[in-house]
């Protein structure tokens, strides 16, 4: 497994809690597997078409892409909250920013 792939592994083992945490008993909008289905879509494609081919073209597509899916989770911090989870929300977005930070183009 190559590093892309290890992160983003991670970055979906990290998010699984927050992507199932919040039901539609909560009393604010928590469908994350709806709500950032398509930036999740994007970043798997970017990451996998980089992994691929490594062009800087590409690592900077993933990059762009995995700001975005981590933005997408940072507009849900009201869920991670009502949902008891805040400390683990930020921990695993500031992972998130951690790995994103370190791709090199």
């Amino acid at each position: 497994m190559n590093t892309i792939q290890k992160i983003i592994a991670g970055i979906c083992i990290m998010a699984i809690p927050f992507l199932g945490s919040c039901g539609k008993d909560d009393p604010v909008s928590c469908n994350y597997t709806t709500e950032v289905q398509a930036e999740a879509n994007a970043f798997s494609a970017a990451a996998n078409l980089y992994a691929t081919d490594p062009s800087t073209a590409n690592c900077n597509a993933y990059r762009v892409s995995a700001q975005n899916y981590h933005d997408a989770l940072e507009d849900h911090r009201s869920c991670a909250t009502v949902a008891g989870q805040q400390a683990e929300f930020q921990a695993a977005l500031d992972n998130l920013q951690v790995s994103i930070n370190s791709i090199q183009c």
